[in-house]
């Protein structure tokens, strides 16, 4: 499985997510932020605090998206 290279914050609550087999995701979370899962990220601030340990992106201890789910989201 792939490993999260980094992860980039973009304006409009959108994240580059580039993966270590040189292939990128964009994620676009505008549309979830009205979701008890995701709401906190409407903080644009919060929202750029993003961080990556290569198998989970994640703020904090509060949201946690792993590489299998971000294929998920990617997809919806």
């Amino acid at each position: 499985m792939s490993r999260i290279k980094s992860v980039v914050p973009k304006g409009d609550y959108r994240l580059e997510v580039h993966l270590d087999n040189g292939n990128s995701v964009t994620l676009n979370f505008e549309s979830r932020l009205q979701t008890l899962r995701f709401g906190m990220l409407s903080d644009k601030d919060y929202f750029n605090t993003v961080t990556t340990d290569g198998i989970c992106i994640r703020w904090g201890n509060n949201i946690e998206i792993s590489v299998s789910e971000l294929f998920q989201l990617a997809n919806k």
